[in-house]
């Protein structure tokens, strides 16, 4: 344990016109630093062009902090990039304005760091008002033009692996996220780029965990709520499509757009246009798709990477931690 207690962080909060979150969010951060003996760490703030006072706030607050300006809004995936490229310890952790750390939060997620096949590993996330939790690791459902990652497997003393970790707060290593490019920004401005990003990682051979022992609170999309509905579900959508493209192999992902053709087709004359209008975002976006595909998201992933489908046998076949 002494050796893991060693290890830096570095906590990137992402922040988007949160001024009335951020002063609660950092102090309980630096007190899960402290009380996890955590000595050489960082907090960065990557700042998605906010306009109300949140620079002011954080920097009179903590003049040592490193705030990261941004000219303008681009969503999560790049607001977070530009922070992860700030970052300069082992390990990051990606850290939500709205989410609160408990004491010795990363005591019980630095042991799994031993094992040089860990990726990152995320914390058990409960909602600050009712206490219920809110996530626990992610068992997939992989099929031929299927990949469902939302299953949620709550666990109150074992470490489970997880598909993916949660953007919310998730602890990783620096050096292989960097390898990976981060998230991938054709997802902004939200959803779904945490799912790529673990998905990834585990093609890589690399390993994610849901560690229950390190609990956090957060006011879950406390952003999000705030936009219209109908966008964020088009959004979620159109992003799902893009998941199985980026992943599905080839020939089976163009496959899957003709079966999301037919079934957008169907709901539109069931009165239910959003589903054509996501898809049509991703026939917009379709040579940007391709590119990743070629240029970054395969060539980021080792030569004898898993398919998206061996990804499933994968997760299956590692033994829960005690």
């Amino acid at each position: 344990m002494s050796e893991q207690i060693k290890l830096s962080v570095s906590i990137v909060i992402p922040n988007y016109n949160g001024q009335h979150l951020l002063v609660d969010t950092i102090t309980c951060a630096y007190n899960a630093l402290d009380t996890s003996g955590i000595i050489d760490y960082e907090i960065i703030v990557s700042d998605d062009a906010s306009t109300d006072d949140s620079f002011h706030q954080v920097t009179n607050a903590f003049p040592e902090i490193v705030y990261v300006k941004n000219e303008g809004n681009t969503g999560f995936a790049g607001n977070m990039n530009r922070g992860i490229r700030r970052a300069t310890k082992e390990l990051v952790c990606f850290l939500n304005s709205d989410v609160h750390l408990s004491g010795g939060y990363f005591s019980s997620q630095l042991p799994l760091f031993q094992d040089e096949q860990t990726f990152g590993v995320m914390g058990a996330i409960f909602d600050k008002e009712t206490n219920e939790p809110q996530d626990g690791a992610k068992s997939p459902r992989i099929g031929l033009l299927k990949i469902e990652s939302n299953k949620n497997i709550i666990s109150s003393t074992v470490v489970l692996p997880t598909l993916f970790l949660s953007g919310a707060n998730a602890l990783v290593r620096r050096k292989e996220l960097l390898e990976l490019g981060g998230f991938c920004e054709l997802f902004n401005p939200y959803y779904s780029e945490d799912v790529d990003l673990g998905l990834r990682a585990w093609r890589n051979g690399w390993s994610l965990y849901f560690q229950p022992m390190a609990k956090c609170h957060h006011a879950q999309s406390s952003t999000i709520k705030k936009l219209s509905t109908n966008k964020v579900k088009i959004i979620a959508k159109r992003n799902k499509h893009y998941l199985h493209f980026l992943h599905l192999p080839s020939g089976v992902n163009h496959l899957y757009l003709v079966k999301a053709s037919v079934n957008s087709f169907v709901q539109l004359l069931l009165g239910k246009p959003l589903y054509l209008q996501a898809l049509l975002l991703v026939f917009k976006e379709l040579k940007p798709l391709q590119l990743e595909r070629k240029n970054r998201l395969h060539q980021s992933l080792k030569k004898k990477a898993l398919s998206i489908f061996q990804v499933k046998e994968a997760i299956d076949g590692k033994v829960p931690l005690k």
